[in-house]
């Protein structure tokens, strides 16, 4: 588990964050959602220890450096296999085997990345980030760029990782209820809702 207690996070001397209270729940999917501009990139650059708060404090369970999908993330100028291997510690046999399936990336992977479409690009990072044997990952709005088909897919393959800690933010929230646990609503740095999805879904 990771908790959260009452952190503020301030950039010259404007309140980004406010008095945060937040528990991320082992094996859970945690989806943090608002407007542009409401803190949800700040906050889980706080819970990765990318930033620190101003004041508060963070207590985690988790020792191991945490794998980040930003929402621009680093690429190679090489073959889209070769990207995918970037940063990731699994053995290439198993890339082709398994994880590629996430999206039928096996036809693309020897095409050059950067010939690739800003969907596909995304699918590549997504796939990778989904590869790592963390037991917490965290994702910045993973679903930029990916068409409908592939966004389900995505979702389809969140709700069956039983053994993950996820977290990730999302301005679309169609398909929250078939594979989150739990939702945080972020409005100017405040949290107006934290409770679970069921409980999203009834109001």
């Amino acid at each position: 588990m990771i908790k959260i207690n009452n952190i503020s996070y301030a950039i010259n001397g404007k309140n980004i964050l406010s008095n945060i209270n937040l528990n991320i729940r082992r094996n859970k999917i945690t989806v943090i959602t608002g407007k542009n501009g409401s803190g949800k990139s700040s906050l889980i650059k706080i819970i990765n220890k990318i930033i620190f708060p101003s004041k508060g404090s963070i207590k985690s369970d988790y020792s191991e450096p945490i794998p980040m999908l930003f929402q621009k993330p680093i690429s190679l100028n090489k073959s889209l296999e070769d990207n995918f291997l970037l940063l990731s510690n699994i053995k290439k046999s198993k890339v082709n085997k398994s994880y590629f399936n996430l999206f039928n990336l096996n036809k693309l992977k020897k095409r050059k990345f950067q010939n690739l479409s800003e969907g596909e690009k995304q699918k590549v990072f997504i796939s990778r980030f989904m590869s790592f044997e963390q037991d917490l990952i965290i994702l910045d709005e993973p679903n930029q760029n990916l068409d409908l088909e592939s966004e389900k897919s995505f979702f389809s393959s969140l709700s069956k990782m039983k053994n993950k800690t996820i977290v990730l933010t999302l301005h679309n929230l169609t398909y929250i209820k078939d594979f989150a646990d739990y939702l945080v609503i972020l409005d100017s740095g405040k949290i107006i809702f934290n409770d679970t999805i069921k409980k999203f879904t009834k109001k």
